[in-house]
C-alpha cells in the first residue's frame, strides 16, 4: 500500500483504505478501482492523497494515528460547534452544554483509538496528514483541533498522565482557538500580512476562548488556561500577557508548541506548508527562549515525522516509500527503494535503513518526491 497524491492517482487504480463520509459512513470501500469520474470528484471534494494498493509495497501495513471513522465523526461533530458557536451572539446554558458533550465525546473517541491502537511499549507520536486541501475556516479549525489533540494526548499518554490530566489536556488542545469563533472570518483567512489594528483584533482569540470555556460545564479550568496561554512564549514576548518562565503552564506550553509545529506544516492561503524536518529545525531554533528546551527534544525524539507508506525522495536520487519506523531512530526510517537514481523501476525493490547510512538523507517528500 502506498499514500500517493491525488495529481498522480489514474483510472484504475484500486483503494488500499476506504473513504470515510463526514458521518463516518463507507463512502468508498476498500480496493475499489477508481475511475476518471470518482477521481475528478475526490479532487472536488478537497482530497489531496489516497491510500492506494501497489504490488511491490501489498506487504506494507499503514497504521493511522486514529480511524477514519472517528477522523469522520470528529470532524462533523466539531465543524458543527464551530459553525454554531460563530453564528451565536450570546451562548444559552443549552449551547454551553452541547460545546462541553461534543468535546468530551471527541477526545474519547480519540483517546479510546489511541489506546486501542498502541502497544504499552511505543513511544511513538504518529504524525497526523492533511487530507484535504480546502482553506475554509471550518476546515482548519478542524484540522488543526484534532491534530493537535492527537499530539498532546499521545505526549500525556506517554508521559503517564493520570486521566484527570490527560483529559484536561486533550481537552485544552483541542480547544485552544475555540476563541476564533469571535474572531471576524476575514482577518482568519486574509492572505496578506495583517495591519496592526487586526493583529491586535486576531489576538483576542486566546482571551474569547478562556472566557468561554472557563464557564463551559465538564471542561477543567486547566483546559481553558490553555486556550488562554498557548500563545505565551518562555521569554515573555508572547500574549496575551507577555507571562514567562513558569507563569506559563506547562500544558499550555505544550499546546504552543504542537500548535505551532502543525501550522508550520499544513499550507495556509498566504503560504505552503514546510517539510517535517524543516519544522523540527524551527521549534529547535526557539528552544530555550520561545519553547521549552526540554518539551522539544522530547517531541523531535518521539514524533515520526516521515510516516509509513509516504513517498520520499533520498539525496541519492533514488525514490522510495517509507516502509518502517525505526523506533529509536524516528527520523531516519526505514525505506523501501521502488527506482534508481536515473528514475528506472527496480525489478526487486530493495530497503535501506537510514539510521545505518547517516549520509543519504530524505531530500523531498510526498507529491514533490514524485517529481523527478
Amino acid at each position: 500500500m502506498r499514500l500517493i497524491p491525488i495529481s498522480m492517482i489514474r483510472p484504475g487504480m484500486r483503494l488500499g483504505k476506504p473513504i470515510m463520509s463526514e458521518e463516518g459512513q463507507t463512502l468508498l470501500g476498500y480496493q475499489v478501482e477508481l475511475s476518471q469520474g470518482l477521481i475528478n470528484k475526490l479532487k472536488q471534494m478537497g482530497y489531496q492523497q489516497l491510500y492506494i494498493e501497489d504490488n511491490r509495497t501489498d506487504d506494507i501495513y499503514i497504521e493511522d494515528a486514529i480511524r477514519e471513522e472517528t477522523r469522520a465523526v470528529v470532524r462533523s461533530q466539531l465543524i458543527r460547534t464551530f459553525q454554531m458557536l460563530q453564528s451565536s451572539r450570546a451562548l444559552t446554558a443549552g449551547d454551553r452544554n452541547a460545546l462541553s458533550k461534543t468535546a468530551l465525546q471527541c477526545i474519547g473517541q480519540v483517546n479510546d483509538d489511541l489506546r486501542l491502537h498502541t502497544r504499552p511499549s511505543d513511544d511513538t507520536i504518529m504524525l497526523m496528514l492533511m487530507n484535504r486541501s480546502s482553506f475554509s475556516i471550518f476546515e482548519h479549525f478542524f484540522q488543526n483541533a484534532l491534530n493537535v489533540c492527537v499530539y498532546a494526548s499521545r505526549i500525556g499518554m506517554i508521559e503517564g498522565y493520570n486521566r484527570e490530566d490527560l483529559e484536561a489536556l486533550s481537552l485544552g488542545a483541542m480547544l485552544h482557538d475555540i476563541g476564533n469563533t469571535q474572531v471576524p472570518q476575514n482577518l482568519l483567512l486574509k492572505a496578506s500580512a495583517l495591519t496592526t489594528v487586526e493583529f491586535e483584533e486576531v489576538k483576542k482569540h486566546t482571551e474569547h476562548g478562556f472566557n468561554l470555556l472557563k464557564e463551559t460545564p465538564g471542561v477543567p479550568l486547566l483546559s481553558a488556561h490553555c486556550a488562554l496561554q498557548h500563545h505565551e512564549k518562555i521569554n515573555g514576548t508572547g500574549y496575551p500577557f507577555g507571562l514567562s518562565g513558569t507563569g506559563v503552564h506547562p500544558f499550555a506550553q505544550w499546546v504552543g508548541l504542537l500548535d505551532a509545529y502543525d501550522a508550520m506544516t499544513n499550507p495556509r492561503p498566504y503560504r505552503a506548508s514546510l517539510p517535517p524536518d524543516q519544522a523540527i529545525e524551527v521549534l529547535f531554533t526557539g528552544a530555550g527562549t520561545l519553547y521549552d528546551m526540554s518539551k522539544v527534544e522530547f517531541f523531535r525524539n518521539k514524533v515520526a515525522i516521515y510516516p509509513v507508506g509516504l513517498s520520499v525522495r533520498l539525496s541519492t536520487g533514488q525514490l522510495g516509500i517509507v516502509s518502517k519506523i525505526n523506533p529509536t531512530f524516528k527520523q531516519r526510517p526505514v525505506v523501501r527503494i521502488l527506482t534508481n537514481e536515473h528514475g528506472m523501476d527496480l525489478r526487486h525493490p530493495e530497503e535501506i535503513d537510514l539510521s545505518k547510512h547517516l549520509h543519504i538523507m530524505i531530500f523531498r517528500i510526498g507529491e514533490d518526491a514524485l517529481v523527478q
